[in-house]
Protein backbone atom coordinates (compact mmCIF):
# COMPACT_ATOMS: atom_id res chain seq x y z
CA UNK A 1 0.00 0.00 0.00
CA UNK A 2 1.35 3.44 -1.08
CA UNK A 3 -0.19 7.03 -0.98
CA UNK A 4 1.68 9.42 -2.50
CA UNK A 5 1.17 12.37 -0.64
CA UNK A 6 4.14 15.27 -1.45
CA UNK A 7 6.12 16.53 1.76
CA UNK A 8 5.57 20.02 0.73
CA UNK A 9 2.17 20.43 -0.75
CA UNK A 10 2.69 24.18 -1.72
CA UNK A 11 3.21 23.92 -5.43
CA UNK A 12 6.02 25.90 -6.95
CA UNK A 13 6.16 28.18 -9.83
CA UNK A 14 7.38 26.10 -12.83
CA UNK A 15 7.16 23.02 -10.96
CA UNK A 16 5.74 20.66 -13.72
CA UNK A 17 5.13 17.09 -11.53
CA UNK A 18 1.67 17.95 -10.02
CA UNK A 19 -1.21 16.03 -9.63
CA UNK A 20 -4.66 17.61 -10.91
CA UNK A 21 -7.39 16.28 -8.83
CA UNK A 22 -11.09 17.13 -7.71
CA UNK A 23 -13.91 17.57 -10.34
CA UNK A 24 -13.68 21.10 -10.15
CA UNK A 25 -9.56 21.42 -10.85
CA UNK A 26 -10.03 18.88 -13.31
CA UNK A 27 -12.75 20.48 -15.38
CA UNK A 28 -10.74 23.85 -15.16
CA UNK A 29 -8.21 22.83 -16.42
CA UNK A 30 -9.78 21.48 -19.48
CA UNK A 31 -10.88 24.47 -20.16
CA UNK A 32 -7.85 26.38 -19.80
CA UNK A 33 -6.15 23.94 -22.17
CA UNK A 34 -9.10 23.89 -24.57
CA UNK A 35 -9.42 27.35 -24.71
CA UNK A 36 -5.35 27.55 -26.01
CA UNK A 37 -5.78 24.56 -28.33
CA UNK A 38 -8.64 26.36 -30.20
CA UNK A 39 -6.97 29.94 -29.82
CA UNK A 40 -9.92 31.68 -28.16
CA UNK A 41 -9.93 35.00 -27.79
CA UNK A 42 -10.80 34.74 -24.00
CA UNK A 43 -9.76 35.24 -20.28
CA UNK A 44 -10.06 33.43 -17.88
CA UNK A 45 -9.99 34.52 -14.15
CA UNK A 46 -9.27 31.90 -11.54
CA UNK A 47 -9.92 33.21 -7.99
CA UNK A 48 -9.01 31.25 -4.93
CA UNK A 49 -7.27 31.34 -1.26
CA UNK A 50 -3.56 30.76 -1.18
CA UNK A 51 -3.18 26.91 -0.93
CA UNK A 52 -6.20 26.47 -3.27
CA UNK A 53 -4.27 24.73 -6.14
CA UNK A 54 -4.17 28.29 -8.44
CA UNK A 55 -0.40 27.35 -9.45
CA UNK A 56 -0.70 23.64 -9.24
CA UNK A 57 -2.86 24.41 -12.39
CA UNK A 58 -1.04 26.55 -14.36
CA UNK A 59 1.55 24.21 -13.75
CA UNK A 60 -0.07 21.82 -15.45
CA UNK A 61 -1.31 23.68 -18.39
CA UNK A 62 1.97 24.61 -18.55
CA UNK A 63 3.40 20.96 -18.36
CA UNK A 64 0.58 19.52 -21.06
CA UNK A 65 0.94 22.35 -23.76
CA UNK A 66 4.56 22.75 -23.46
CA UNK A 67 5.03 21.10 -26.80
CA UNK A 68 1.47 22.36 -28.36
CA UNK A 69 1.58 26.35 -27.87
CA UNK A 70 3.73 29.23 -26.87
CA UNK A 71 3.15 29.30 -23.16
CA UNK A 72 4.35 32.98 -21.85
CA UNK A 73 4.04 32.00 -18.12
CA UNK A 74 4.61 34.86 -15.84
CA UNK A 75 4.80 34.70 -11.61
CA UNK A 76 3.95 38.28 -10.53
CA UNK A 77 3.95 37.73 -6.88
CA UNK A 78 6.96 40.52 -6.22
CA UNK A 79 6.99 41.71 -9.51
CA UNK A 80 5.83 44.99 -9.84
CA UNK A 81 5.53 45.36 -13.50
CA UNK A 82 3.87 42.84 -15.84
CA UNK A 83 5.87 43.85 -19.16
CA UNK A 84 9.56 43.50 -17.64
CA UNK A 85 8.75 40.16 -16.53
CA UNK A 86 7.62 38.94 -19.34
CA UNK A 87 10.68 39.92 -21.55
CA UNK A 88 12.49 38.94 -18.72
CA UNK A 89 10.58 35.37 -18.98
CA UNK A 90 10.96 35.61 -22.87
CA UNK A 91 14.70 36.20 -22.71
CA UNK A 92 16.29 34.12 -20.47
CA UNK A 93 14.21 30.76 -20.43
CA UNK A 94 14.06 28.03 -22.79
CA UNK A 95 11.38 30.10 -24.42
CA UNK A 96 13.79 32.62 -26.32
CA UNK A 97 15.24 29.47 -28.10
CA UNK A 98 11.86 27.59 -28.93
CA UNK A 99 10.35 30.49 -30.54
CA UNK A 100 13.66 31.33 -32.32
CA UNK A 101 14.09 28.06 -33.95
CA UNK A 102 10.27 27.88 -34.65
CA UNK A 103 10.59 31.51 -36.89
CA UNK A 104 13.70 30.02 -38.23
CA UNK A 105 12.36 26.52 -39.66
CA UNK A 106 9.49 28.47 -40.87
CA UNK A 107 11.72 31.07 -42.56
CA UNK A 108 13.51 28.54 -44.31
CA UNK A 109 10.51 26.90 -45.50
CA UNK A 110 9.55 30.13 -47.66
CA UNK A 111 12.82 31.02 -47.91
CA UNK A 112 12.57 32.08 -51.38
CA UNK A 113 9.61 34.26 -50.83
CA UNK A 114 11.23 36.40 -48.31
CA UNK A 115 14.21 36.63 -50.68
CA UNK A 116 16.72 34.19 -50.26
CA UNK A 117 16.93 33.67 -53.72
CA UNK A 118 19.66 31.84 -55.69
CA UNK A 119 22.27 35.02 -56.01
CA UNK A 120 21.31 35.90 -52.40
CA UNK A 121 22.69 32.02 -51.33
CA UNK A 122 26.15 32.37 -53.51
CA UNK A 123 26.90 34.93 -51.40
CA UNK A 124 25.58 34.00 -47.87
CA UNK A 125 24.60 30.68 -46.22
CA UNK A 126 20.84 30.82 -44.90
CA UNK A 127 22.16 31.55 -41.49
CA UNK A 128 24.17 34.84 -42.28
CA UNK A 129 21.77 36.10 -44.81
CA UNK A 130 19.39 35.75 -42.02
CA UNK A 131 21.59 37.63 -39.41
CA UNK A 132 22.25 40.20 -42.21
CA UNK A 133 18.37 40.85 -42.62
CA UNK A 134 18.14 41.32 -38.87
CA UNK A 135 21.10 44.15 -38.73
CA UNK A 136 19.30 45.36 -41.89
CA UNK A 137 15.63 45.28 -40.28
CA UNK A 138 14.74 44.62 -43.86
CA UNK A 139 11.12 42.22 -43.26
CA UNK A 140 8.86 40.58 -46.30
CA UNK A 141 5.42 41.87 -46.41
CA UNK A 142 3.98 38.40 -46.24
CA UNK A 143 6.26 36.81 -43.44
CA UNK A 144 8.24 39.69 -41.88
CA UNK A 145 6.18 38.22 -38.26
CA UNK A 146 8.38 35.50 -38.58
CA UNK A 147 11.68 37.33 -39.55
CA UNK A 148 10.99 39.75 -36.04
CA UNK A 149 10.17 36.90 -34.05
CA UNK A 150 13.45 35.52 -35.23
CA UNK A 151 15.63 38.52 -34.74
CA UNK A 152 13.97 39.99 -31.49
CA UNK A 153 13.84 43.50 -32.30
CA UNK A 154 10.95 44.67 -30.31
CA UNK A 155 11.21 47.33 -27.69
CA UNK A 156 11.75 45.45 -24.24
CA UNK A 157 8.22 47.32 -23.07
CA UNK A 158 4.48 47.08 -23.18
CA UNK A 159 4.11 48.34 -26.38
CA UNK A 160 7.02 45.66 -27.42
CA UNK A 161 5.35 42.76 -25.92
CA UNK A 162 1.85 43.60 -27.69
CA UNK A 163 3.73 43.79 -30.78
CA UNK A 164 5.52 40.49 -30.38
CA UNK A 165 2.92 38.50 -29.01
CA UNK A 166 0.71 39.91 -32.35
CA UNK A 167 3.58 38.20 -34.66
CA UNK A 168 3.91 35.47 -32.55
CA UNK A 169 0.50 34.16 -33.05
CA UNK A 170 0.66 34.35 -36.84
CA UNK A 171 3.86 31.18 -35.75
CA UNK A 172 1.44 28.93 -33.62
CA UNK A 173 -1.32 29.03 -30.40
CA UNK A 174 -0.11 31.58 -28.04
CA UNK A 175 -1.36 31.81 -24.36
CA UNK A 176 -0.15 34.01 -21.62
CA UNK A 177 -0.32 32.57 -18.06
CA UNK A 178 -0.58 35.47 -15.15
CA UNK A 179 0.07 33.54 -11.61
CA UNK A 180 -0.91 35.90 -8.71
CA UNK A 181 -1.62 39.12 -10.30
CA UNK A 182 -1.73 41.76 -7.55
CA UNK A 183 -3.98 45.01 -7.81
CA UNK A 184 -1.19 47.78 -8.50
CA UNK A 185 -2.00 49.91 -11.04
CA UNK A 186 1.42 49.11 -13.01
CA UNK A 187 0.07 45.56 -12.93
CA UNK A 188 -3.75 45.94 -14.45
CA UNK A 189 -2.81 48.86 -16.53
CA UNK A 190 -0.64 46.58 -18.73
CA UNK A 191 -2.95 43.78 -18.23
CA UNK A 192 -5.81 46.10 -19.46
CA UNK A 193 -3.95 47.05 -22.59
CA UNK A 194 -2.85 43.08 -23.55
CA UNK A 195 -6.41 42.21 -23.22
CA UNK A 196 -7.80 44.41 -25.62
CA UNK A 197 -4.69 44.67 -27.94
CA UNK A 198 -4.31 41.48 -28.29
CA UNK A 199 -6.64 38.36 -29.02
CA UNK A 200 -4.84 35.71 -27.20
CA UNK A 201 -5.81 33.46 -24.02
CA UNK A 202 -4.81 34.92 -20.89
CA UNK A 203 -5.25 33.20 -17.72
CA UNK A 204 -5.01 34.95 -14.57
CA UNK A 205 -4.81 33.49 -11.34
CA UNK A 206 -5.70 36.04 -7.73
CA UNK A 207 -6.92 35.82 -4.37
CA UNK A 208 -10.35 36.92 -3.48
CA UNK A 209 -9.24 40.16 -1.91
CA UNK A 210 -7.40 41.35 -5.09
CA UNK A 211 -10.04 41.10 -7.41
CA UNK A 212 -12.51 43.00 -4.97
CA UNK A 213 -10.18 46.11 -5.29
CA UNK A 214 -10.37 46.30 -8.58
CA UNK A 215 -12.75 49.06 -9.11
CA UNK A 216 -12.38 49.81 -13.45
CA UNK A 217 -15.51 48.75 -14.46
CA UNK A 218 -14.36 47.59 -17.99
CA UNK A 219 -11.58 45.75 -16.79
CA UNK A 220 -13.45 44.07 -14.10
CA UNK A 221 -16.48 43.16 -16.77
CA UNK A 222 -13.60 41.32 -18.82
CA UNK A 223 -11.88 39.41 -15.54
CA UNK A 224 -15.83 38.53 -14.73
CA UNK A 225 -16.59 37.01 -17.75
CA UNK A 226 -15.00 33.19 -17.04
CA UNK A 227 -14.38 33.71 -13.59
CA UNK A 228 -13.85 30.38 -11.61
CA UNK A 229 -14.12 30.39 -8.12
CA UNK A 230 -12.14 27.46 -6.12
CA UNK A 231 -13.97 26.64 -3.32
CA UNK A 232 -13.34 22.99 -1.55
CA UNK A 233 -16.16 20.63 -1.31
CA UNK A 234 -16.97 17.37 0.34
CA UNK A 235 -17.39 15.88 -2.71
CA UNK A 236 -14.26 17.44 -4.74
CA UNK A 237 -12.18 15.87 -0.68
CA UNK A 238 -13.09 12.55 -1.12
CA UNK A 239 -12.14 12.80 -5.06
CA UNK A 240 -8.49 14.36 -4.16
CA UNK A 241 -7.72 11.97 -1.27
CA UNK A 242 -8.47 9.31 -3.83
CA UNK A 243 -6.33 10.29 -5.92
CA UNK A 244 -3.58 10.24 -3.62
CA UNK A 245 -4.74 7.98 -1.83
CA UNK A 246 -7.26 5.25 -2.83
CA UNK A 247 -6.95 2.46 -0.13
CA UNK A 248 -7.46 4.86 2.92
CA UNK A 249 -9.58 7.90 1.21
CA UNK A 250 -13.07 7.00 3.31
CA UNK A 251 -11.15 6.72 6.54
CA UNK A 252 -9.41 10.48 5.72
CA UNK A 253 -12.36 11.99 4.88
CA UNK A 254 -13.99 11.04 8.79
CA UNK A 255 -11.09 13.34 10.13
CA UNK A 256 -13.17 16.28 11.75
CA UNK A 257 -9.90 18.09 10.61
CA UNK A 258 -9.96 17.03 6.88
CA UNK A 259 -13.64 17.59 6.95
CA UNK A 260 -13.30 21.34 8.33
CA UNK A 261 -10.11 21.79 5.62
CA UNK A 262 -10.64 25.05 3.86
CA UNK A 263 -7.83 24.49 1.04
CA UNK A 264 -6.62 22.17 -0.31
CA UNK A 265 -2.56 22.92 0.82
CA UNK A 266 -4.20 22.01 4.67
CA UNK A 267 -6.20 19.61 3.07
CA UNK A 268 -3.61 17.46 1.98
CA UNK A 269 -1.00 18.08 4.60
CA UNK A 270 -3.33 16.93 7.10
CA UNK A 271 -4.24 13.70 5.33
CA UNK A 272 0.09 13.63 4.86
CA UNK A 273 0.40 13.72 8.94
CA UNK A 274 -2.32 11.10 9.77
CA UNK A 275 -1.58 8.76 6.92
CA UNK A 276 2.73 8.88 8.01
CA UNK A 277 1.58 8.82 11.66
CA UNK A 278 -0.40 5.65 11.24
CA UNK A 279 2.12 4.33 8.94
CA UNK A 280 4.44 4.35 11.91
CA UNK A 281 2.32 3.42 14.55
CA UNK A 282 1.54 -0.01 12.60
CA UNK A 283 5.28 -0.42 10.69
CA UNK A 284 4.90 -4.19 12.38
CA UNK A 285 1.41 -5.09 12.61
CA UNK A 286 0.69 -8.24 11.03
CA UNK A 287 -2.55 -6.68 9.58
CA UNK A 288 -1.04 -3.14 8.83
CA UNK A 289 -4.21 -2.50 6.41
CA UNK A 290 -6.22 -2.65 9.26
CA UNK A 291 -4.37 -1.19 11.71
CA UNK A 292 -3.74 1.69 9.73
CA UNK A 293 -7.32 2.77 9.42
CA UNK A 294 -8.07 1.77 12.76
CA UNK A 295 -5.23 4.21 13.94
CA UNK A 296 -6.35 6.89 11.27
CA UNK A 297 -9.76 7.23 12.96
CA UNK A 298 -8.25 8.62 15.90
CA UNK A 299 -5.99 11.14 14.23
CA UNK A 300 -5.32 14.63 15.96
CA UNK A 301 -7.76 13.43 18.54
CA UNK A 302 -6.01 14.33 22.58
CA UNK A 303 -5.53 11.15 23.86
CA UNK A 304 -5.41 12.69 27.69
CA UNK A 305 -8.30 15.27 27.32
CA UNK A 306 -8.20 16.59 30.95
CA UNK A 307 -4.44 16.80 31.28
CA UNK A 308 -4.09 18.71 28.01
CA UNK A 309 -6.79 20.86 29.52
CA UNK A 310 -4.28 21.28 32.47
CA UNK A 311 -1.49 21.74 30.48
CA UNK A 312 -3.29 24.32 28.01
CA UNK A 313 -4.41 26.32 30.54
CA UNK A 314 -1.05 26.65 32.50
CA UNK A 315 0.66 27.69 29.13
CA UNK A 316 -1.90 30.61 28.11
CA UNK A 317 -1.77 31.82 32.03
CA UNK A 318 1.97 32.41 31.92
CA UNK A 319 1.75 33.28 27.98
CA UNK A 320 -0.65 36.50 29.69
CA UNK A 321 1.68 36.59 31.91
CA UNK A 322 4.86 37.15 30.04
CA UNK A 323 3.15 39.30 27.78
CA UNK A 324 1.13 41.15 29.79
CA UNK A 325 3.36 44.79 29.31
CA UNK A 326 3.56 44.59 25.70
CA UNK A 327 -0.63 44.19 25.66
CA UNK A 328 -0.57 46.66 28.52
CA UNK A 329 -3.17 44.19 30.57
CA UNK A 330 -3.03 45.57 34.23
CA UNK A 331 -3.37 42.01 36.35
CA UNK A 332 -3.83 38.37 35.47
CA UNK A 333 -4.23 35.92 37.87
CA UNK A 334 -2.02 33.14 38.15
CA UNK A 335 -4.09 30.53 39.21
CA UNK A 336 -7.55 29.44 38.76
CA UNK A 337 -9.96 32.67 39.99
CA UNK A 338 -13.01 31.79 42.33
CA UNK A 339 -16.01 34.14 41.79
CA UNK A 340 -17.15 34.32 45.09
CA UNK A 341 -20.60 35.69 44.02
CA UNK A 342 -21.78 32.99 41.50
CA UNK A 343 -19.30 30.42 43.42
CA UNK A 344 -17.73 29.30 39.78
CA UNK A 345 -13.65 28.96 39.17
CA UNK A 346 -12.60 30.40 36.13
CA UNK A 347 -9.33 28.87 34.20
CA UNK A 348 -7.95 32.40 33.70
CA UNK A 349 -8.69 35.99 34.77
CA UNK A 350 -7.25 39.37 34.00
CA UNK A 351 -7.71 42.76 34.04
CA UNK A 352 -7.07 45.88 31.46
CA UNK A 353 -9.14 49.40 32.31
CA UNK A 354 -12.45 49.01 33.33
CA UNK A 355 -12.74 45.29 31.68
CA UNK A 356 -12.39 42.06 33.56
CA UNK A 357 -11.66 39.10 31.26
CA UNK A 358 -13.15 35.77 32.26
CA UNK A 359 -11.96 32.52 30.54
CA UNK A 360 -12.57 28.74 30.38
CA UNK A 361 -10.43 25.61 28.77
CA UNK A 362 -12.88 23.31 27.49
CA UNK A 363 -11.01 20.37 25.22
CA UNK A 364 -13.05 17.62 23.97
CA UNK A 365 -12.81 14.73 21.30
CA UNK A 366 -16.30 15.26 20.26
CA UNK A 367 -17.72 17.50 17.78
CA UNK A 368 -19.74 18.99 20.67
CA UNK A 369 -18.49 20.65 23.45
CA UNK A 370 -20.91 19.42 26.26
CA UNK A 371 -19.47 19.60 29.70
CA UNK A 372 -19.95 23.45 30.17
CA UNK A 373 -22.53 23.27 33.13
CA UNK A 374 -20.57 26.11 35.20
CA UNK A 375 -19.59 27.82 32.47
CA UNK A 376 -23.34 28.39 31.75
CA UNK A 377 -23.57 29.89 35.18
CA UNK A 378 -22.22 32.89 33.93
CA UNK A 379 -24.75 33.30 31.36
CA UNK A 380 -25.94 37.36 32.05
CA UNK A 381 -22.72 37.54 34.74
CA UNK A 382 -21.75 41.43 32.78
CA UNK A 383 -20.61 43.47 35.98
CA UNK A 384 -18.40 42.72 38.56
CA UNK A 385 -18.68 45.75 40.55
CA UNK A 386 -16.89 48.84 38.92
CA UNK A 387 -16.21 46.34 36.22
CA UNK A 388 -17.50 45.28 32.66
CA UNK A 389 -17.08 41.59 32.73
CA UNK A 390 -15.91 39.82 28.99
CA UNK A 391 -16.19 36.10 29.05
CA UNK A 392 -14.75 33.76 26.58
CA UNK A 393 -13.99 29.97 26.32
CA UNK A 394 -10.94 28.69 24.71
CA UNK A 395 -11.60 25.07 23.19
CA UNK A 396 -10.50 22.72 20.11
CA UNK A 397 -14.57 22.77 18.61
CA UNK A 398 -16.34 25.45 17.37
CA UNK A 399 -20.03 24.00 18.47
CA UNK A 400 -20.28 25.70 21.52
CA UNK A 401 -23.75 26.88 23.12
CA UNK A 402 -23.06 29.54 25.37
CA UNK A 403 -24.51 32.82 24.62
CA UNK A 404 -22.76 35.89 24.99
CA UNK A 405 -19.50 33.92 25.63
CA UNK A 406 -16.24 34.65 22.88
CA UNK A 407 -15.60 31.36 21.33
CA UNK A 408 -11.92 30.72 20.57
CA UNK A 409 -11.06 27.52 18.25
CA UNK A 410 -7.56 26.26 18.62
CA UNK A 411 -6.92 23.49 16.48
CA UNK A 412 -5.13 19.94 18.07
CA UNK A 413 -1.98 20.31 16.42
CA UNK A 414 -1.54 23.93 18.28
CA UNK A 415 -2.65 22.48 21.27
CA UNK A 416 -0.06 19.91 21.41
CA UNK A 417 2.56 22.00 19.99
CA UNK A 418 1.34 24.41 23.04
CA UNK A 419 1.63 21.95 25.73
CA UNK A 420 4.80 20.50 24.60
CA UNK A 421 6.52 23.84 25.03
CA UNK A 422 6.15 25.42 21.98
CA UNK A 423 6.27 28.73 23.23
CA UNK A 424 6.01 30.32 19.27
CA UNK A 425 2.74 28.72 19.12
CA UNK A 426 1.96 30.13 22.37
CA UNK A 427 2.88 33.38 21.98
CA UNK A 428 0.76 33.23 18.77
CA UNK A 429 -2.08 32.19 20.35
CA UNK A 430 -2.01 34.89 22.91
CA UNK A 431 -1.83 37.19 20.35
CA UNK A 432 -5.23 35.78 18.62
CA UNK A 433 -6.85 36.18 21.78
CA UNK A 434 -6.23 39.21 22.51
CA UNK A 435 -7.09 40.46 19.28
CA UNK A 436 -10.55 38.24 19.16
CA UNK A 437 -11.29 39.94 22.62
CA UNK A 438 -10.76 43.17 20.64
CA UNK A 439 -8.13 44.22 23.67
Amino acid sequence: MVCEFSEYTVTKYGDENVKISGKLWIETLKKIEDTIITKKNTVITIVGMPGMGKTTLLNGVKRDLKDKAFIIYLDLVNNQSLSKSAWYYIKNTSFYERVRNSAFNFLKEHKNEIGYDLLASIRREFNNWLRYMCQKKRWSKKFGYAQRVYCMPYEENIEGLLEFIGDLSNLGNVALLLDEVKAYESHLSELHKIINETRIPIIITMVPEVISEIKDPALRRRLDENKIELELNNEDKLEILRAYCEELAEELIKIKEIQEAKTLNTLLDLARIAYLDALSKCKNDYKQLDCIKKVIRKSFEIEDIDEASKQLEKEIRQGLLDLKDEFKIDYVHNKGRKLEQIGVIVDIFFRKGNVEYIGDIKLTNKNTLENIGNMAKLIGFNKDGGYEVKKFIISNVGNVNLPDFKVIVVENDSIRKIISGDRNERNRLIKRIIEELGI
